[in-house]
């Protein structure tokens, strides 16, 4: 209906798919001087604009999505009105729901389902910790990126727990096939184990190819939910580890009390899984020592040489007599030996079995279960002078963890070198023109000069096939993470400066954290780094930011110090030394001059524009300026301490009550 149309600064394209509350189109966000940019545009169906409640439900997935970055959860942009029609612009995913790829695949492998419910477990566990259930848990709204990672999308019936919900009391909402027990009964207090079990259902469906409970209408499968017990997995998936399965049906309990504490307790639960599968005794001894009870139901009974062992064990047993038997026809010599002569042979194949050397699959175990750097470079170095010319997937993995390893050995010495005066000279037997090299990096990474430090990389990975020690694939990983950091720097530039446009809209509570590096940036560009956040207004001349050169050189210096010596934050760390670089030493006495006139001056700037633009209906991009704009001041010159600068903050944060004020009115 509405593809070709231009809503905004959207452009549709296509549409992706639709369901009851509205429809999504692919199109084309074109942010003021920014690259374009696919999203995923929601515009909520034409029959449900007359709907109080289809419209307060549409908004309030709005209000939840706001809360919900994370990046295991499909990312909010921007919500607005078309000719009276909500919508909801969010990000596109570049990838297909699990359901589809279900019906293409048939069934998923357990691995590969395990790690995608690694991921929806930090999805759910950070909404869950907003007050956030999803209550509509299935696999068409798990999205997988081409990149394997997973996105949890559709809170359209969510449930804040922090607000009155929109449906009635003991109604249900929610795929009958994926709810829990508690909603087909109507329980209004559900709770993030309603969604646990969805989890479940979901598990279930994507590792056996088939639903748990499968019926021909609604109250029949709730009926199901609340009393039927699944067929257990391991029936219809015979490589499926029992861990799994245990952990399935856990999350299947009807009663929610008896299902996992939450969904980082079934994270914890998964990766032990993942560990005991790693650390597991081979499967020979698995059997010989498996009881009884644990075998898989459909395992071959005991058979009679199995039994007639059991007896020759039972009756030579230390000070047991033995019973009396009545006298049996005579047997055959052969006979009598051949169940014990089995029995020698069962042992002396096990004996075997277990002194035989180890095959590559355990040997390559004991590389990704090492913990210490210099552990991975020598379980590594032994598998691959073992089996190294075999070739495969698990030598080229070993390959790329031992290269890993001698760069991370490469790149703690050096850094422990360069930050430490008294160690700056020393050599300890490294390639010396590698070294080298990296060293005028790090100088050059230190001076904000990032152009010249990737020059020197570049020479360092150039150099690495020729290196003249044990680490030459070790010099080119090292080289190939630091240009990685680099190129990233331009990356957080484009974020941040996102990321406060979409704040200038939205309005969020602004949330700073001094030891939050990414925090530490924003304030950077709120302050006017990076030129400042993008522009929003549309008409006119937008207010000028109050550019504090002082506050912003103070900023940059505190995320490079924060970071200085922590490799994973490295990129913050170059773009804090490239923007700091741009000011020189600015006199305490010298700044706050400055700032006794600039502040007064911005709150009568804002004071002006806003009684130009209040009572025009059409300047609504203006008036959100001005109050951008005064809650700059209000928040980023709140630790002044000058009676001038103190007096010129509390006008304007009058003036920011009148304006949300009269924006709430």
């Amino acid at each position: 209906m509405f593809i070709g149309e231009t809503i905004g600064p959207f452009k549709i394209e296509r549409e992706l798919g639709s369901g009851v509350m509205g429809t999504v189109y692919r199109a084309i966000y074109q942010p003021d001087d920014e690259a374009p940019k696919t999203i995923a545009l929601k515009i909520v169906s034409l029959g449900l604009l007359g709907n109080e409640g289809a419209m307060a439900r549409f908004d309030r997935e709005a209000h939840i999505l706001k809360q919900m970055r994370h990046p295991n959860i499909v990312r909010l942009f921007a919500t607005g009105r078309y000719k009276k029609t909500p919508f909801i612009a969010m990000e596109f995913v570049d990838g297909e729901p699990l359901d589809r790829a279900l019906t293409r695949r048939g069934r998923l492998g357990w691995e590969e389902v395990v790690g995608y419910t690694k991921q929806l477990c930090l999805a759910l566990q950070f909404a869950h910790d907003k007050g956030v259930i999803h209550r509509d848990l299935k696999p068409s709204n798990l999205m997988i990126t081409r990149e394997g990672i997973l996105k949890l999308a559709d809170f359209g019936i969510a449930k804040d727990q922090d607000v009155t919900a929109l449906t009635g009391m003991n109604s249900t909402i929610g795929t009958a096939a994926y709810m829990s027990p508690e909603q087909c009964k109507g329980d209004k207090n559900l709770s993030g184990k309603s969604d646990l079990y969805s989890l479940g259902i979901c598990m279930y469906e994507l590792i056996v190819g088939r639903k748990p409970f499968t019926a021909e209408n609604t109250v029949d499968m709730f009926l199901k939910h609340v009393h039927e017990k699944p067929v257990r997995p391991t029936r219809l998936v015979q490589d499926l580890p029992v861990w799994v399965e245990t952990l399935i049906l856990h999350l299947l309990e009807k009663d929610k009390d008896k299902r996992p504490l939450d969904a980082a307790t079934v994270l914890k639960s998964l990766e032990d899984i993942e560990q005991k599968i790693i650390d597991q005794e081979s499967a020979g001894v698995a059997v010989a020592n498996a009881r009884r009870i644990d075998r898989k139901l459909g395992d071959a009974g005991i058979d009679e040489g199995d039994k007639e062992t059991a007896r020759m064990l039972r009756d030579n047993k230390p000070g047991k007599r033995k019973k009396k038997r009545p006298k049996e026809a005579t047997t055959p010599q052969w006979q009598k030996l051949l169940p014990p002569a089995l029995g020698l042979l069962t042992i002396a194949g096990l004996i075997f079995y277990l002194a035989r050397p180890e095959g590559p699959e355990k040997h390559f175990a004991k590389v990704t279960s090492a913990v210490g750097v210099d552990d991975r470079i020598t379980e590594a170095g032994k598998f691959l002078d073992r089996f190294g010319a075999r070739g495969g997937e698990s030598v080229d993995k070993a390959r790329a963890i031992l290269k890993e390893a001698r760069g991370q050995k490469l790149d703690t010495i050096l850094d422990k070198r360069f930050n430490s005066k008294g160690l700056r000279n020393i050599r300890g037997g490294e390639d010396d023109e590698a070294y080298v090299q990296s060293w005028a990096a790090l100088e050059a990474e230190q001076k904000g000069d990032l152009g010249r430090a990737a020059d020197f990389w570049q020479k360092v990975r150039s150099r690495a096939p020729e290196a003249q020690d044990d680490y030459a694939d070790g010099w080119a990983w090292l080289a190939e993470r630091h240009l990685a950091d680099l190129k990233a720097v331009d990356d957080h530039a484009r974020v941040l400066q996102q990321e406060l446009r979409d704040f200038q809209i939205l309005n969020p509570p602004w949330k700073f954290d001094a030891a939050e590096p990414k925090a530490l940036a924003l304030t950077a560009v709120r302050l006017g780094g990076l030129g400042g956040p993008p522009s929003v207004v549309n008409e006119g001349k937008p207010i000028p930011i109050l550019k504090d050169d002082a506050k912003i050189a103070k900023t940059w210096s505190d995320l490079a110090e924060l970071t200085r010596e922590k490799p994973a934050q490295r990129s913050w760390y170059l773009l804090a030394t490239r923007e700091g670089k741009n000011f020189g030493e600015i006199k305490p006495q010298d700044a706050l001059a400055v700032r006794r006139t600039a502040v007064p001056a911005q709150v009568e700037r804002i004071r002006a524009e806003w009684v130009r633009v209040v009572s025009d209906p059409n300047l609504e991009v203006a008036r959100r300026d001005c109050r951008n704009r005064a809650r700059d001041l209000v928040e980023l010159f709140s630790d002044e301490t000058d009676g001038t600068i103190r007096t010129a903050l509390e006008n304007a944060k009058k003036l920011l009550d009148e304006m949300n004020a009269r924006k709430s009115g």
